[in-house]
């Protein structure tokens, strides 16, 4: 009964996850934010003691204004894991890059990493929901 209760809670808590708040943050080679801006792809892996999913996805980064700000969007595809993690999700976000780190804004927590010309990768704990945390790790390369 406790384990059926603890999977509901998990499903409804990933349901609330839109309402949640985060930050990604990526570190670009030679402290410089020239060679952010383009089209990637990934791969990425969410879990925690109760799920796992994999993902598949893509994003478009926008150039940077004068201030380092940009847009982002992303789609991800579920490969493999729990029901409970979305099959597919397009989100579009805002970010910025100062003196190479890259912070992109989202809804569930910070994801730091390696942010090369040509490839890196990231991983953090992301806050879902009130009392349930999800590790990520992702790795990326451009697609021009």
């Amino acid at each position: 009964m406790k384990q059926k209760l603890l999977i509901g809670f998990t499903a409804a808590a990933l349901s609330f996850a839109t309402l949640s708040h985060a930050d990604f943050t990526f570190y670009s080679s030679a402290n410089s934010c020239e060679d952010v801006p383009g089209n990637w792809t990934g791969s990425g892996k969410a879990s925690n003691w109760l799920i796992e999913c994999i993902y598949n996805g893509a994003g478009t980064v926008s150039a940077l204004d004068s201030a380092g700000n940009f847009n982002i969007e992303v789609s991800a595809d579920k490969r493999s894991g729990s029901i409970l993690c979305p099959d597919h999700h397009t989100t579009k976000l805002k970010g910025v890059c100062v003196n190479g780190t890259v912070t992109i804004i989202t809804e569930f927590g910070n994801l730091n990493g390696i942010f090369t010309k040509n490839s890196g990768n990231a991983k953090g704990k992301l806050n879902v929901s009130p009392g349930v945390d999800v590790d990520v790790a992702i790795q990326f390369n451009r697609a021009d």
